[in-house]
């Protein structure tokens, strides 16, 4: 399989994977960019356009969708069984009322930005070309143009930078402080705060709420910004009383499918 070599273009972490993804969307590509990192990743292409990406580092279109609330699992599995061996899962969703044809824009287009951010935060060491396989379940139709891709990761890994040099990482474990307790708080920062117990990384809490790595590292900023949450060892009463840590979810890209019942690995 032809590879990309490592290239200067781009930002300095993403140098390999804007490099590729502007590459393979000049040739217009057709196949799968498999991407060598800490954690690496996936992602799908069709015609030069980038349809799916897929990473252990954030969370995809299943847990955003599950996690956050807004497809139930029984209506998940049900529209899965219907639509998915045909190809047709998306248009299943849609059928059966539980998103509207925006919102699967929406979700997937975040699934994929967001995948890419993360594999580009955590570093790509190599990216092997390959033809296509399965096609993704949620796809990004139309597809994400490789030029309007290098920009976003470019202006958010500029904010990543400004949260690394104040401590933030993906791999900071922060808590709250007691300050949140009398602060006012909307329901997106006080559920971060709720787990952020001095043992979850912004990845777990992502995966636990099912919602965008970007996002909650961007919240996360802000309530450290605030006093509400810190990032240096917390003192032994921080954990007393609070609820048992959510283990990291396994190395994976994506989760399992699972039969209908089955938990989520960490629950």
């Amino acid at each position: 399989m032809p590879s990309d070599p490592p290239s200067p273009a781009g930002p300095e972490r993403a140098g390999i994977l804007i490099s590729a993804l502007t590459r393979r969307g000049r040739e217009r590509f057709s196949g799968t960019l498999r991407l060598d990192g800490s954690p690496g990743g996936t992602v799908v292409m069709r015609d030069g356009l980038v349809i799916a990406a897929a990473s252990p580092a954030a969370p995809g279109p299943e847990p955003l969708l599950l996690r956050s609330g807004r497809v139930a699992e029984d209506d998940w599995t049900a529209a899965f069984s219907a639509g998915a061996p045909q190809g047709r899962f998306a248009g299943e969703l849609v059928r059966r009322g539980l998103l509207g044809s925006a919102g699967i824009e929406v979700v997937t287009r975040t699934a994929v930005v967001d995948a890419l951010f993360a594999m580009a935060l955590c570093g790509v060491h190599t990216c092997t070309a390959g033809l296509e396989g399965t096609p993704p379940l949620l796809p990004a139709d139309p597809g994400l143009e490789p030029g309007w891709l290098a920009r976003e990761l470019t202006r958010r890994l500029t904010r990543a930078d400004e949260w690394q040099a104040r401590g933030l990482t993906a791999q900071s474990r922060p808590w709250a402080t007691n300050a949140r307790e009398t602060t006012p708080l909307n329901d997106s920062r006080r559920e971060i705060l709720d787990r952020a117990n001095g043992r979850r990384t912004p990845r777990d809490i992502a995966f636990a709420l099912g919602r965008g790595f970007y996002s909650v590292m961007t919240d996360m900023a802000t309530l450290i910004d605030d006093g509400l949450a810190a990032l240096d060892p917390p003192p032994a009463e921080a954990h007393a009383g609070g609820a048992a840590p959510v283990p990291s979810v396994p190395e994976g890209f994506g989760l399992p499918r699972r039969e209908r019942g089955a938990a989520y690995p960490g629950e």
